[in-house]
């Protein structure tokens, strides 16, 4: 291929070059002109030879083009054959004009000096690999996007020991078409290629709409590990192409004083005439992950699962003609430990348990599109379907699933200890996830705008009654590149671009669950007068009873005895209504009531703050005396007594403080989002984590917003994490890791926080959570830190424990578990 391309120049070169090298090069020697194309084409060659080779080439052509020069004669003086491969180039390049022999040579040359082109230093690897692609979860989706692209319908993903980076391995593989060797030299390698954009479709007979058009997909491989093999074959070739990338050599690159070009590393390639790893593949792409750069815990895995499980949307489109399966396995390498069922299979059947389902899509009639919308009647008390003019994003198809409180206690029970939420809307591209691909975050500054990208959760902020919440509904909406061009996804995958398209889209959708939350709020308020009505006709019947009775008993005196009861009865009833519609007529109030109970606690905590501040003071001027005492008396018998009234003052101070900051914290019960928090008070300690060497790893948690204390479980996290570090400041381990996963489940919320330090020895581990009992005390250590975590958490009805490590054999992992309350 390389010596074809040196020929094609050649040709340009001949055709071009008459008394001067071509004009498309501005150069005016031919040396200058040969060494146009050495940067991009020199394959190790010396620049001498390099120019050596390509006269060379340029003269077989300069006896056929009449460009004032001789070629290569044969020995009768007559130009010389050409041979078959310059005569086949010839052929094709001669039919063309000027102008497009130019465009096709261009791409190869390095021309004028006087402005200058773009090259990408080999730090590129970083920019489009680990910052680009926002995390270990959307990598992989991002790669079995391509599978579904190559016509595949089924991907295998293995990870192999994947708790350890060195041993670890994960192995994705395919049935689809597999790559030609032109395919990963033109298409896989190159950044950008627009070969998905220029061809929309994939091949007959599946012709799925192609997911990857920006062009850099692939480059999820540097997120997942240092080493990446691939290995592809055509369906009916007999050859399978084997390639190797390690990213170890463009990091050393980095560091080199003239670091080179990305584009000059070599990778290794072979050709194969079998898998090395599955050798019962017939066609298909297999990528084996080894040196993996994150480890993937059970839990990881599980929460890939959940994801890969959105990819393919539920609703019934045209583009979903042939299946697309995922199968997911963990092993240690030898057997399965568990095999992983297509999730989407129970998330359809979780759909079951709505009540009602709400539906929107479009007409087209003729060259008009219109768009249906969901519209409150008041008059007529429901929801119904109207037209409109298709909007700027153009038209869309959505259907929501409301779940009310009995759907969701029957969902609970029916989904309990697996997998399953209601989680609102997800947004599908013609049939495939568009974004956010996985619910992830990361721990940088901004990370509001990864969360709720819809903004429908942030709505209740200002207005919490009588709003729809993301936990209320499961919900699909469908867009489509032929009709929604101005929806874009951003490189990230984590939301779309800001374009006047996608937030009038947005506003329409709010719009459309307004309209539902319309129709609730009436059903709340019919359902509130019925209740009351039927206390009044109750009370109507008992009185028209009793005054039945009274009658009765005058015109029959011997009954009075026998009807007694009966009428203490009717009084006793009649005395409960009156009190429970009372009740009712006066809930608004009993609210209010609420309110002046907050500002109560309040101004108690104030007086908290105050007092706290005034013993503090106190403590500031004894610890310093005591603090004196311990140095005088170093050398005498009373050093010790001192010692210990010095400690136990630093040991109240620590109490004052946890007191005063409690008092300082509740100013007011506010509504917050646990996982949101999570990701600030992570954010907040970055710096920290740069300074000790320590990665991080936390996936976007689930959301659940409730109304509490902020600072008491934002306290519980930083004391986590404080511990952390402290733990891997004395571990040797190879790379420093902090895990944080928060997820829900049935009708809690967990928290897994670990990390790989020293860990904590078997015969302390029932005193951690002991006041005043600490491991760290020449560090400063009070002892109060997973005390004051256990307690913090008691305020939540919340608990902590020490469970089994994630990382198996080092380091610690705690468990903390909260519950939910009912529409939480």
């Amino acid at each position: 291929m390389h010596d074809s391309k040196l020929i094609e120049i050649g040709y340009f070169l001949s055709r071009r070059g008459k008394d001067a090298p071509p004009p498309e090069l501005k150069v005016k020697s031919w040396k200058d002109a040969y060494l146009c194309f050495y940067e991009k084409l020199n394959n190790g060659m010396t620049k001498e030879n390099f120019i050596n080779n390509l006269k060379n080439f340029r003269d077989h052509f300069d006896s056929y083009i009449d460009n004032n020069r001789v070629g290569w004669l044969d020995k009768d003086g007559k130009p010389d054959r050409l041979p078959e491969r310059y005569q086949a180039i010839y052929n094709i390049l001669s039919k063309i004009s000027d102008q497009e022999l130019w465009e096709y040579i261009k791409p190869y040359a390095s021309i004028d000096s006087n402005s200058f082109s773009w090259e990408f230093d080999v730090n590129t690897f970083k920019l489009i690999g680990s910052e680009l692609i926002s995390d270990k979860f959307t990598a992989i989706i991002e790669l079995v996007k391509n599978s579904y692209d190559a016509n595949a319908t089924e991907v295998k993903i293995e990870f192999i020991n994947s708790h350890s980076l060195d041993n670890g391995k994960i192995i994705l593989s395919d049935n689809g078409m597999g790559m030609s060797k032109e395919d990963i030299s033109g298409k896989w390698m190159r950044i950008g290629t627009n070969s998905k954009r220029v061809r929309q479709y994939s091949p007959e007979p599946f012709k799925r709409v192609l997911l990857g058009e920006k062009g850099i997909g692939r480059f999820a491989i540097e997120k997942i590990a240092n080493h990446i093999i691939l290995e592809t074959k055509e369906k009916d070739i007999s050859s399978i192409h084997h390639l190797e990338i390690d990213w170890r050599k463009y990091e050393e690159s980095r560091n080199l004083d003239k670091p080179p070009l990305f584009t000059s590393i070599k990778n290794k390639y072979e050709e194969l005439d079998r898998f090395s790893y599955d050798k019962n593949i017939s066609h298909g792409t297999i990528l084996i992950f080894e040196y993996l750069k994150e480890t993937w815990s059970h839990t990881d895995i599980a929460r890939l699962k959940r994801e890969l499980a959105k990819l393919i949307s539920p609703i019934d489109t045209k583009y979903q003609k042939y299946e697309f399966k995922i199968f997911v396995k963990e092993s240690d390498g030898k057997k399965p430990i568990f095999e992983v069922e297509e999730y989407q299979e129970i998330r359809n059947t979780s759909l079951d348990y709505a009540s009602t389902v709400y539906e929107i899509d479009f007409e087209i009639k003729g060259s008009q599109i219109l768009q249906k919308e969901l519209h409150f009647n008041e008059e007529m008390g429901m929801i119904e379907i109207i037209y409109s003019k298709a909007h700027s994003f153009g038209p869309i198809k959505m259907k929501l699933y409301y779940f009310n409180k009995d759907d969701k206690r029957k969902f609970k029970t029916a989904y309990k200890n697996k997998d399953v939420a209601i989680d609102g809307f997800k947004i599908y591209r013609d049939g495939v996830l568009a974004t956010p691909f996985v619910e992830i975050a990361s721990t940088e500054e901004g990370v509001d705008k990864y969360r709720d990208i819809l903004g429908i959760d942030k709505r209740r902020w200002s207005n919490f009654f009588g709003k729809i919440s993301s936990h209320d509904f499961i919900g699909f909406i469908e867009i489509s590149k032929e009709y929604n061009p101005g929806i874009k996804d951003l490189t990230n995958r984590q939301d779309f671009e800001d374009t006047t398209e996608y937030k009038e889209f947005k506003t329409f959708i709010i719009s459309q669950l307004q309209q539902i939350e319309k129709l609730l709020e009436e059903e709340k308020k019919k359902e509130r007068k019925e209740k009351e009505n039927q206390l009044d006709e109750a009370l109507n019947e008992v009185n028209e009873v009793k005054k039945s009775l009274k009658n009765l008993t005058k015109i029959t005196p011997e009954i009075e005895n026998t009807v007694k009861p009966v009428f203490s009865v009717l009084q006793t009833i009649a005395k409960t209504i009156r009190e429970s519609s009372k009740e009712i007529k006066d809930l608004k109030s009993d609210l209010e009531k609420q309110e002046e109970v907050y500002f109560s606690l309040m101004s108690l905590q104030e007086y908290a703050a105050d007092l706290a501040h005034m013993v503090r003071n106190s403590l500031d001027k004894i610890i310093g005396f005591s603090e004196y005492l311990k140095d005088v008396l170093a050398d005498t018998d009373l050093h010790e007594e001192a010692k210990l009234m010095y400690y136990e003052m630093l040991k109240l101070t620590e109490d004052v403080n946890y007191m005063l900051k409690y008092a300082q914290s509740g100013d007011e019960l506010k509504e917050f989002d646990v996982g949101l928090l999570i990701l600030k008070v992570f954010s907040a300690h970055a710096k920290r984590f740069e300074e000790n060497n320590i990665s991080i790893e936390v996936p976007k948690p689930d959301s659940l917003r409730i109304k509490h204390n902020e600072t008491l479980l934002r306290d519980a996290i930083q004391n986590l994490i404080s511990n952390s570090i402290k733990a891997l400041s004395k571990s040797n381990a190879d790379k420093k890791i902090i895990k944080c996963n928060a997820y829900r489940e049935d009708s809690k919320y967990y928290i897994i926080f670990s990390d790989n330090g020293t860990g904590i020895s078997n015969n302390i581990k029932d005193k951690i959570f002991d006041r005043y009992f600490t491991t760290s005390k020449n560090e400063g250590g009070s002892g109060l830190g997973l005390y004051v975590v256990k307690n913090n958490l008691k305020t939540f009805k919340g608990t902590i424990e020490l469970i089994d490590s994630e990382f198996v054999d080092k380091g610690c992992t705690f468990k903390i578990t909260i519950p939910i309350k009912e529409g939480e």
